[in-house]
């Protein structure tokens, strides 16, 4: 009995130290999975302020706010703003700086045509794009992960507001973005016991503007480029310059500007992302002016402006007139008769001049599919993508502006604050918030849903008008002058209206102010690059 009492004690006692141990594990791996589970959590926190670090600055980079208070500032001025500086959120803190070289502003050309579904995309060079970001071919915006050799890779095609569409070689590839690099750390980023830090592109803003001549100058104004949140005078001196009437960006680096006849030829101005050039079409008519352009790839675009006298050119009698319509093919600009292909309709004494133009491509085929041209007397002629035909107008009033949204939607305003609106098949007329004379509207599909969500018409004694995806109603700038030219970017609430005597207002969702164009004569129309501004390639650096 005594030996079993000594197994007893010895079992007893082995049994509390194997209940000891694994109480002692058991607490161990609780409080290890405990502190990882903080240590986790702590680590996501820093990542959730370095987001909120980049959303901050994306902000006050793309703020429609430009006067007053948290108003906007270069990605070249972000690095050391005190807005974005050891700045602290929730339980840490968050720098943004702007990567060494920001902004990027590059461009290059396809090397080969690419499809809607391609996945690579081929340059001529890759030299200066970043690392990450997005890029705009004709319309498209495509965001990249990496590059390889000349080619951008891991692509997401049309993103945000575009489409995927075919590109033909040597369309032009441009870059104008802001890579942002932001550390969030937890307490703060000089001692921090967790940090993470991330680097994300912010595509940057450009538009131009062009007017009436000036001192021998094609007068044009640009902004945020050279110089970033400024309208920079960007005048051309030229023996050959004349009033510059209409204009239409396709991105960063292509663009046509048509303007008034010289002595016999019509005025069309390319750029090419360096400098405008004059691309040659003989034998105009000394009054045949072009009020209007629009590009729709690299290689089409069309302009349109007054009638002219076809029999004998220019001095023919009898009062037939022809409409006058160009095409540019990727090559050369022609003019188009009612027996080219395509082709314009017949001679007619009714033959008007013709204000605005706007084709796109409602399919995503490579090449534009529906188009309007309107002008005086109401006059409305239609694209099919083949040939321009009379259409059906439901006004008199001279017609003066058009905006094509999709293939069942356009909208077109004009004289007495004319608005009217086609449904995919005939135009009628739409209730006008006022009577004075509209010459510019802009319409945007924030939705893609094809209708507008949003818009804005320009006009005469510093008229604008708003449409909320229902109605319109008035705006007005506080200016006096007439506004000629109007764009937006985004969703509708930062937007820009260009008139008399240089005249440039901006609305920045809740008020107008009158901001510098940098010139001094009356601006006739102006063109946004990239509507549609977001964040894209984000990605995590790691130590």
């Amino acid at each position: 009995m005594n030996n079993q009492r000594g197994y007893l004690v010895i079992l007893a006692v082995f049994l509390i130290m194997v209940t000891g141990f694994i109480g002692v594990t058991i607490a161990s791996l609780l409080f290890g999975g405990a502190n990882e589970t903080l240590n986790y959590q702590q680590a996501e926190k820093a990542l959730y302020i370095a987001e909120t670090g980049f959303e901050t600055a994306a902000r006050f980079v793309l703020t429609p706010t430009l006067t007053g208070t948290n108003t906007r500032i270069g990605c070249g001025s972000l690095s050391g703003n005190s807005n974005v500086t050891n700045t602290t959120f929730g339980s840490g803190t968050f720098t943004a700086t702007a990567v060494a070289s920001n902004p990027v502003y590059v461009n290059a050309t396809l090397s080969s045509a690419i499809t809607s579904g391609a996945t690579t995309i081929p340059l001529t060079s890759t030299t200066g794009f970043a690392s990450a970001g997005r890029v705009r071919i004709d319309m498209e915006d495509i965001n990249y992960g990496a590059i390889s050799g000349n080619s951008l890779i891991a692509v997401t095609r049309g993103v945000e507001a575009s489409y995927a569409t075919p590109h033909a070689s040597g369309a032009a590839v441009t870059q104008y973005q802001c890579m942002i690099d932001v550390k969030g750390g937890i307490p703060n980023l000089t001692s921090a016991t967790y940090k993470r830090e991330i680097n994300q592109a912010m595509p940057l803003q450009e538009a131009w503007a062009v007017g009436a001549v000036s001192g021998g100058n094609f007068e044009m104004t640009r902004w945020n480029r050279p110089t970033e949140v400024t309208w920079t005078n960007s005048a051309i001196s030229s023996t050959s310059a004349v009033n510059l009437n209409g204009i239409s960006m396709l991105s960063n680096a292509d663009g046509w500007a048509v303007g008034d006849a010289g002595s016999t030829d019509f005025t069309l101005l390319h750029w090419n992302g360096t400098s405008w050039n004059a691309s040659s079409l003989a034998f105009a008519c000394s009054n045949q002016n072009l009020a209007a352009v629009s590009s729709v790839y690299s290689n089409e675009a069309w302009a349109v402006g007054n009638s002219y006298k076809s029999s004998g050119k220019c001095t023919g009698s009898g009062g037939k007139q022809r409409y006058t319509i160009l095409q540019w093919n990727g090559t050369s600009w022609s003019e188009l008769t009612p027996s080219t292909a395509p082709s314009i309709p017949a001679d007619n004494i009714s033959n008007q001049n013709l204000n605005a133009v706007h084709v796109i491509d409602a399919t995503q085929s490579g090449a534009g599919t529906l188009g309007f041209a309107v002008g005086a007397a109401g006059v409305i002629l239609q694209y099919d993508g083949s040939n321009w035909t009379p259409a059906s107008s439901p006004t008199t009033d001279d017609l003066t502006g058009i905006y094509i949204v999709s293939a069942t939607e356009a909208w077109a305003v004009g004289a007495n604050g004319t608005i009217i609106k086609w449904d995919g098949s005939s135009w009628t007329t739409v209730s006008s918030p006022t009577s004075t004379q509209l010459n510019a509207i802009t319409m945007v599909d924030a939705t893609q849903s094809g209708h507008a969500t949003a818009g804005w018409a320009v006009g005469n004694s510093g008229v604008a008008i708003s449409y909320n995806g229902t109605s319109w109603s008035s705006q007005n700038t506080g200016s006096a002058q007439n506004l000629f030219g109007v764009g937006l970017f985004g969703i509708g609430k930062d937007v820009w209206a260009g008139g008399a005597s240089g005249t440039l207002m901006h609305w920045d969702g809740s008020a107008w102010s009158s901001i510098s164009s940098g010139i001094t004569t009356q601006i006739n129309a102006l063109s946004v690059i990239a509507p549609q501004q977001y964040p894209s390639a984000w990605q995590e650096i790691y130590p």
